[in-house]
């Protein structure tokens, strides 16, 4: 009778594998659980603090610039009216603007924020224009403004709520002194009062600019900090009452809300200080506490207030406290199962080969499996090893073939255009310039960096045909001939008789050399217009035009960049693709395009292998 095998004793093994696993790995996963949660409270926390004074802040910000560019704009219509007219003939002058309406264009223009323009003389006769507001409040303001501007002082009023207009305007008017030599003492726009401007000169004020500019646009500012009413983003004047609210319903009733506790604290610190503060707000429905950051608006004497309930403040270290405990259970019961169906000590290291495998196969060459078992796993995990470290050699030496691949292939291209550019003093660096510009467009355009370097490489290469031309038209320091421009007019074509050679190059960037072509269809050599122009080619177009507009030439100076912008907008439509010359004004906009940053993209990339794209 044969002996039935041992049973194998699995029972002790799983004991002690689950009380290693529940000491080893739950107790510690709950107490740095209950740590993390804590210190990620506390972050959180900071975060949210910091995240409402960012927006107070930047609120306060755009409204700070909203309000300087309201009082530039009457300082600059007064300063207009100032110009070539001697004192005596103001009277006479403002007589002419009220009989031609010389003052629409200031309300009816689309970006205009003036409900109402108008100057007077020191009779108080003038010219007016825009929606006459026959509210007492406003009416007031307006004369006080008058009393104040014939004084040479210049006044900006405190926000009042028009009931025509259903908004809150301010009055602001700015005295005109022709001849007359102004020297402003700083003042602060009003939070309680009027700010005052005094001249230099009271004696030679000879009219007021008088304005009732719209607050409306900070309704928008507060209502898209407010993220759909998760925040209450309100703008207080010096006096405690509401300009703007992100809730447009806290605007209809009583706008004085001196007595919130977050209000106080403001007015209390005078606009000089900015804080978050815990707050209780009582409404019908109950107390509710409230987490509060005010700050200051700048030279205005308003403030900023942005408050949320606590709850929905904290709402997240809250939820990540019970997300924690439930982790903690789920991982226990896992600790458990595992212990139970994997008892043997096998599992844990064909796990850490599965790992491996996969971040292996994810891309990370340089993973190593930390595995010094006699057995079978071990071996396994020596020869994993190996072939992750042969797998890492060849991979860094395609790298480094692709990379001097590139190399070579970028470097003949821009040896290419160097030449091109060598055959005229007056276009020296114009490729390379050409291709940074190029490249600020597809940026701008959303491309991707694949596409963004094929408009790079367009940009190199959108010349070439002018290896064919013959030096003494190139370099003809003059207006050419008509015969000459005909011959000029042919680079294009032999561009692409030269890129024949290079198929692949050709279909990457080939396109780049139709940057002739005008989107109205004056254009050479195919007449192409609109959409019939690729979009390198239209690329290419801008930046061409750009560079040469910027550039010294034997025929013409160099533009300034701004005025170069302008000249391409004025085009757009009609030489250049619209949405093109958008992305070059963006790029401008954002500092992308400056002066030093296409010298040195120019120079540094004719220096290098690789293109430089100094962004």
């Amino acid at each position: 009778m044969s002996t039935p095998p041992p049973r194998r004793r699995r029972g002790r093994i799983l004991v002690s594998l689950l009380l290693l696993l529940l000491g080893v790995g739950v107790v510690p996963l709950v107490a740095t659980s209950y740590h993390l949660v804590s210190r990620s409270r506390e972050i959180l926390e900071l975060d949210q603090k910091a995240t409402q004074l960012d927006k107070a802040r930047s609120l306060s910000q755009q409204v700070s610039v909203y309000v300087k560019s309201l009082q530039s704009q009457v300082v600059a219509i007064a300063r207009t009216l100032e110009v070539d007219v001697a004192p005596s003939a103001f009277a006479a002058r403002v007589a002419r603007i009220r009989d031609d309406d010389g003052l629409r264009r200031y309300v009816e223009d689309a970006n205009s924020r003036f409900h109402y323009v108008s100057v007077v003389d020191a009779s108080s006769s003038g010219a007016r224009s825009g929606v006459q507001l026959s509210e007492p409040a406003i009416e007031q303001l307006l004369r006080e403004g008058v009393s104040r501007g014939l004084q040479g002082k210049s006044m900006v009023s405190h926000p009042i709520i028009s009931s025509s207009l259903q908004e809150p305007v301010m009055v602001l008017a700015e005295p005109v002194s022709p001849g007359g030599t102004r020297n402003a003492a700083p003042a602060n726009a009003a939070g309680d009062a009027p700010r005052e401007e005094v001249a230099s000169a009271p004696a030679s004020v000879q009219g007021v600019v008088l304005v009732v500019a719209s607050l409306g646009p900070l309704w928008n500012m507060t209502r898209e900090l407010g993220q759909g009413g998760l925040f209450d983003v309100y703008v207080v004047d010096g006096r405690g009452r509401l300009i703007a609210h992100s809730d447009p319903r806290k605007l209809e009733g009583n706008l004085d809300v001196s007595d919130v506790e977050i209000v106080k604290q403001f007015l209390a610190s005078q606009g000089r200080t900015a804080a978050t503060v815990p707050f209780t707000i009582t409404t019908p429905a109950g107390s509710t506490q409230m987490l509060g950051t005010y700050t200051g608006i700048p030279d205005t004497g308003w403030g900023v207030i942005v408050q949320i309930p606590q709850d929905k403040a904290y709402y997240s270290a809250i939820q990540m406290g019970y997300q924690s405990m439930g982790l903690v259970a789920v991982v226990t019961i896992g600790a458990v199962l595992f212990g139970t169906l994997f008892a043997g000590h096998i599992s844990r290291p064909i796990q850490l080969l599965a790992q491996g495998a996969r971040r292996l196969a994810g891309g990370d060459y340089g993973i190593r499996v930390p595995i010094k078992a006699s057995n079978e796993v071990g071996v396994l995990a020596e020869s994993f090893n190996h072939m992750g470290e042969e797998i890492q050699k060849s991979i860094e030496q395609i790298r480094q073939a692709a990379h001097r691949n590139k190399e070579l292939f970028m470097g003949s291209i821009r040896m290419l255009a160097n030449a091109i550019d060598e055959k005229d003093p007056y276009t020296r660096g114009h490729s390379e310039r050409v291709a940074f510009y190029s490249s600020l467009i597809a940026k701008h355009l959303g491309m991707t960096e694949e596409e963004v370097e094929r408009v790079h490489l367009s940009g190199i290469i959108h010349d070439v045909g002018k290896i064919g031309i013959e030096d003494k038209i190139l370099r003809k320091p003059a207006a050419l001939t008509e015969e000459e421009y005909e011959i000029m007019k042919q680079h294009p074509r032999k561009g692409e008789k030269i890129l024949d050679a290079v198929p692949l190059l050709k279909q990457m960037a080939g396109a780049g050399l139709m940057h002739h072509e005008n989107v109205d269809g004056s254009g050479y050599p195919d007449g192409l217009k609109g959409d019939q122009i690729p979009l390198l080619g239209r690329i290419v177009s801008v930046a061409d035009a750009f560079d040469a507009m910027t550039t010294d030439r034997p025929y013409s100076k160099a533009m300034t960049f701004e005025a170069a912008l302008s000249r391409l907008r004025f085009l757009a439509g009609k030489k250049f693709d619209g949405t093109c010359v958008s992305a070059i004004e963006k790029a401008a906009a954002t500092g992308d395009l400056t002066p030093a940053k296409a010298r040195r993209a120019s120079v540094t990339a004719r220096r290098q292998a690789d293109p430089v794209l100094t962004h």
